[in-house]
Formats: structure tokens, C-alpha cells, sequence
């Protein structure tokens, strides 16, 4: 079995979720790699360490907010050096469950061995529960997990569905692979670096997959808001998190290798979406605002670390 290194990115991360995501994922890997996006005190990495047994466990500091294109760099590179072909990413509130990190690499193995050149495969997001339930029209149960959009290819071996693109949490990654293709965009920073690098890997020749057999409870923003009139439920996302969505989906306008059905899909999306969270802000402007200053930003070519 191919040896692994996990990777997790924090940033003000909540102790008890990261803490059990180390120690779920540290019996099926070489090592964990944890980027602080933010400080972590030297009591966290001592307990982050402990949560890992007796898997070796690096903390790299970079010394601020880097992004996730670059931290995810940053993590590929230890892999390189330590001469492991996989890594495996996570988001510091992942909940994979046992067993998850052994069960993609053998599905990974099996789509190269019938053939295929997988770039990545990831396992089946679904909802989370824990949502904040702060605010009027804030549902307090599920988070609302990713849509999966699925690629032509249709299913592969094992119960795997191809995929345009897969959320990077959860998803393992073939290094040999990444070096073709190029790396996750760091001047995106945070939002769309995985769609963008999905695509860019199918033009390229690769394939990403996802298991569907193997589900991982993902937590899409703070929860779900139901919108008066239309009836839609969104993801609860703070401006600054939508501006950089609608950023680096507008660059992406600009990209030969992302589908031109994507391209049509987004424009009419984002511009539904500012309507719709208009609506279910009682006519605050903030979201909408930020959805539409972000568009105009990657319109513009303007990316990197947003400004608040």
C-alpha cells in the first residue's frame, strides 16, 4: 500500500474538532502535516501531537495566512522530499470516518490499474450536523453538503463516480499527478481553487473520482438559510468568504480549460445568488454587494489575499 501524509490547514481552528480529525486519520498514514493559517500556541501543538500517537507530526508555521493554494504546496512538498507519492487534504473540521484514508488509496490504486490516470479521488461529502442556529431563518440541523457535478466518464471501477471536480477535504491526491498538472492556484486563496484544479486536470488528460460508497460529513459554511418568496436554502457565508467565491469564479471566465457550460452556469448563478440572499437579509445589501464587488474583482484579474 502506498504510503500517505495527511494534511490538515487551520486557521482559528475549534480544538475538539481538530483534535479528532488528527486522531482518526493518524493510524493510516506516515505522517501529519498541519499548516497554521493563524497562530497555534504551544499547548495546541502539544495536544495536536498527542491526539497523533505515534504518528510523526509536523507543524508548519508559515508565519500568517497564506491561503489554501499555497498551504496545500507547502504540504506536497514535505510529501516530495519524504518521498511519499500520496497526500490526502483536510479542512481542520473534517470528520472522516475509520478507515476512510486506506479505503481511497486502494480505489485509487484500482482506477490506475484499469487504466484511468486519476488526478485525485475524494470521498461522498453529506450533510453535517451542528449548524449555528443564531439567527432568524438559520436552520439549526444539517449542513447542506457540496453538489457533486458529475463528468461525462460516468462510473469506473469499484463504485467510483468521475467528477469534474471534488472538494479538496477528504480528497487524496497523486503527487505524480500534480506535477503535471501544475498546482492549486495560491493567488486564488481561498474558494473555487478546487474546481478551478479539477478542471485543469481533466484538460490535461487526468481524471478526478469520487467514491460513492465512501461518505465524509462536510460542514458547507455556518448552516442553511431558508429564503423567503423562493423558497432556496444557502449556505451561510460571511461577505468576505462570498467576495472571494465570486472572484475566482469571474477569473475562471477568462480560463480555456474551464467549460464553457460552466462559464454560462456560474454567471447566472451568482447573479440568482444576490438576489436571493437580498431576500434573505430583509434587503441588506452587505452579501450582495460582496458577490458583486468580487465578480468585478475577478473580472479585473485583481486576486491574492482579500482585503476586508
Amino acid at each position: 500500500m502506498e504510503r500517505i501524509i495527511a494534511g490538515i490547514v487551520t486557521f482559528n481552528p475549534d480544538s475538539a474538532l481538530l483534535l479528532r480529525l488528527v486522531g482518526a486519520v493518524a493510524a493510516e498514514v506516515a505522517e501529519i502535516v498541519v499548516v497554521t493559517n493563524s497562530p497555534m500556541p504551544a499547548d495546541e501543538r502539544a495536544r495536536v501531537r498527542e491526539a497523533a500517537g505515534t504518528t510523526p507530526t509536523h507543524i508548519d508555521d508559515p508565519g500568517g495566512n497564506v491561503g489554501l493554494g499555497e498551504a496545500y504546496a507547502r504540504i506536497a512538498a514535505r510529501a516530495e522530499a519524504a518521498g511519499i507519492g500520496r497526500v490526502i487534504l483536510f479542512d481542520q473540521d473534517s470528520s472522516p470516518p475509520p478507515g476512510m484514508v486506506t479505503a481511497l488509496s486502494a480505489r485509487l490504486s484500482a482506477l490506475a490499474d484499469a487504466g484511468e490516470r486519476p488526478a485525485l479521488v475524494g470521498p461522498r461529502p453529506v450533510s453535517a450536523a451542528g449548524a449555528p442556529s443564531g439567527s432568524a431563518g438559520v436552520s439549526p440541523g444539517d449542513h447542506k453538503p457540496p453538489t457533486l457535478h458529475l463528468h461525462p466518464r460516468g462510473r469506473g471501477e469499484a463504485g467510483a463516480l468521475a467528477v469534474w471536480f471534488a472538494i479538496s477535504s477528504g480528497s487524496l491526491v497523486d503527487l505524480a499527478a500534480l506535477r503535471a498538472i501544475g498546482p492549486f492556484r495560491g493567488d486564488f486563496f481561498i474558494d473555487a481553487i478546487d474546481v478551478e484544479w479539477g478542471f485543469r486536470a481533466w484538460a490535461k488528460g487526468f481524471s478526478c473520482w469520487v467514491a460513492e460508497d465512501i461518505p465524509m460529513p462536510h460542514r458547507l459554511g455556518g448552516g442553511q438559510v431558508k429564503v423567503p418568496v423562493i423558497g432556496w436554502e444557502l449556505p451561510v457565508q460571511s461577505p468576505l468568504r462570498l467576495y472571494t467565491y465570486a472572484r475566482n469564479q469571474a477569473a475562471m471566465l477568462g480560463l480555456r480549460h474551464v467549460p464553457t457550460r460552466w462559464k454560462a452556469r456560474i454567471c447566472a448563478y451568482i447573479g440568482a445568488q444576490a438576489l436571493a440572499y437580498w431576500l434573505a437579509d430583509r434587503g441588506a445589501s452587505a452579501r450582495p454587494r460582496a458577490l458583486a464587488q468580487g465578480f468585478a474583482a475577478g473580472l479585473a484579474g485583481r486576486l491574492g489575499p482579500p482585503v476586508r
